[in-house]
Formats: C-alpha cells, structure tokens, sequence
C-alpha cells in the first residue's frame, strides 16, 4: 500500500475562521497573520502546519508530487484553534504599539524568559494582559507570553508566562 504524500492546500472557512478569531484576540487584523494562508496536510496528522504561500509558489507546488513547508511558517491548526509559531512572532513584532498586544521586557525578564522562567513586574517594561507578542529591550520578539494581573494579599502583580519562545529549542527541542 502507497503511502499518501503530505500536500499544501487552502484553508476551509472553518479553518481561516480560527485565524480570525487568533488575529482578533491579539489586536490585528488577519491580513497581518497570513495574506494566503494555506496548510500543510499529512495523512494522519493530528494538526496542520499554516504556511503563508506567496501566489507565484502556488503554481509551482501543485505540480510537486510531495512538499514538506512552503513559504512562510505561521503557526499550526487543531481542530479548535491557531497556535502561532515563532517566526509569526517575529513579522508582527514590528506592529507593537500599533495595536498588537505586546509584552516589553527588560534585559533580566527576558533573560528569565527565553529559559522558560515566569516574569514577574519589576522586569516588565509594558504590560498587556491575555496572549501576547513578547520582545526584549531591542525590541526583538523573543516568543509569546501570556500577561495575567493577579491579585495579592497587598497588591496587584503583574506576570508573564511563557507559552513558546526562542530558547525552547535549546532545553527541548533541538
């Protein structure tokens, strides 16, 4: 029995509808995610890899027999929702303080960061709360965090979780 080779294809309405949503929730507009989102579908897969695939590669990879990535990696899809990757982080970050939700840290909290570590207020240079592009005193995206407000005995503290960021691949990935 032949195997079935992994093939770039467009995303279902269902499918860009959860990259809405995921641009919504982060302040952009979905243009700003993909300009032609398309997914990287392997027979078996549990999710699907997003590409942002310029028009003129398109003709080109339908007359590939297999493709393993296109364009420009944006993240992945489940059946619920858009997980962003990396390199999204990277081409929004030039939108903070335009309306994307960033996180800006100092050189200790990203530090802390990029090993894993929670941030907590005396390292966070400007805050945002729910999911969010977080990048470093030079302003280079350095992952995603999660901003929370928690409430203490005798204040507010601000904290940042790291959901994905640059150092995981040195303690897991690679």
């Amino acid at each position: 029995m032949q195997v079935k080779a992994p093939r770039l294809r467009a995303l279902s309405d269902a499918e860009l509808r959860l990259i809405e949503e995921f641009a919504r929730s982060i302040g952009v507009k979905p243009r700003a995610v993909a300009l032609n989102p398309h997914a990287l579908e392997v027979p078996g897969g549990a999710y699907l890899d997003v590409f942002d695939l310029p028009t003129a590669l398109i003709r080109v990879i339908e007359d590939l027999r297999s493709v393993y990535a296109g364009g420009y990696y944006v993240g992945s899809l489940t059946k619920s929702k858009f997980v962003p990757g990396l390199p999204l982080a990277q081409r929004l970050s030039r939108l903070c303080g335009l309306g994307l939700r960033c996180i800006l840290l100092d050189l200790y909290g990203a530090k802390r960061f990029l090993y894993g570590e929670r941030v907590t207020n005396e390292h966070v240079v400007r805050f945002s709360e729910g999911l969010a592009v977080v990048v470093d005193s030079q302003g280079e995206a350095i992952g995603w965090g999660i901003g929370r407000r928690v409430r203490l005995k005798t204040k507010v503290e601000v904290r940042v979780e790291p959901v994905k960021d640059l150092g995981w691949y040195l303690r897991r990935g690679g």
